[in-house]
C-alpha cells in the first residue's frame, strides 16, 4: 500500500507571495484544506485552512474593523505558512504516513520524489480509504480472534493452510501485540459463507491454537 497509489498527483500549489485571502478562495473553490507552497520549483512550506482561520486578529483587539480588514487583506501566505514541512515519498507506505501523522499531529503530507520535486499530496481521507481497502472493511466478514500466538516463522502460513484446506476465502489477517506478554493476538477475517467460521475455528483448535469466542 504505497503512497503513490493513493496520492493526488500534480496538486494545486501557491507561491509565498500570494495573498492569504486568495489562498483561502482557492481552497474553497477546490474543496481542499491545504496548499503546498512552492517557490522556484521547490517546496518551501504548506498552508492550511486552519492557518488562515487562525490568522484573523482576536475580537479583543483595539483595532477598528477597517484596520482589521486592511491587515487581513494585506496578509500573505508566507506570513502564515508552516516551514520545515513533514513530507513523504511516493514509495512510502500508508502505514509510514500514519506513524508520521501520529508523531507530528498532522493529517496530510506533500509527496516529494528522490530529487525533492513535489509530485503529489496525500490527505487523511486518502490514507483512511487505503486502510479500508487494506483491511477489507467495505466487505462482509467473519472475524476469528486467535489468542496468545507466538509469531515464529511459518505461523501465518499454518493458519492460512487451515482456511485453504477448508476452501474458505481469507479477506485479511493481521496481528496486534498484547500488553502483558510477548505473544500476539491474530485477527483472521474470512468471508461469511454458510458455517465456514465454525469449521475454521474447530480446525484451528485441533491444530493447537487458542480461540477467543
Amino acid at each position: 500500500m504505497k503512497i503513490k497509489y493513493w496520492m493526488t498527483k500534480d496538486p494545486i500549489t501557491v507561491t509565498p507571495d500570494i495573498l492569504a485571502v486568495e489562498a483561502q478562495k482557492i481552497m474553497k473553490e477546490n474543496k481542499i484544506r491545504r496548499l503546498p507552497v512552492v517557490e522556484k520549483g521547490k517546496l518551501v512550506g504548506i498552508v492550511t485552512f486552519r492557518n488562515l482561520m487562525e490568522a484573523a486578529p482576536s475580537s479583543a483587539t483595539s483595532l477598528s474593523i477597517y484596520e482589521l480588514n486592511y491587515l487581513i487583506m494585506k496578509m500573505k501566505v508566507k506570513d502564515l505558512m508552516k516551514k520545515n514541512v513533514i513530507t513523504v515519498s511516493p514509495e512510502d507506505t500508508v502505514i509510514d504516513a500514519i506513524s508520521l501523522g501520529m508523531k507530528h499531529d498532522i493529517g496530510g503530507f506533500p509527496v516529494l520524489d528522490e530529487q525533492g520535486k513535489l509530485v503529489g499530496i496525500v490527505t487523511e481521507t486518502q490514507i483512511s480509504r487505503a486502510m479500508m481497502q487494506l483491511f477489507g472493511t467495505n466487505v462482509k466478514e467473519e472475524i476469528i480472534h486467535i489468542e496468545n500466538v507466538d509469531l515464529q516463522t511459518g505461523t501465518f502460513g499454518s493458519i492460512v493452510a487451515v482456511a485453504e484446506k477448508l476452501g474458505v476465502k481469507i479477506i485479511s489477517m493481521f496481528s496486534v501485540p498484547k500488553r502483558t506478554t510477548d505473544l500476539m493476538r491474530v485477527y483472521l477475517r474470512i468471508q461469511p459463507v454458510n458455517n465456514d467460521k465454525e469449521k475454521v475455528v474447530a480446525q484451528l483448535k485441533k491444530t493447537g491454537y487458542e480461540i477467543e469466542e
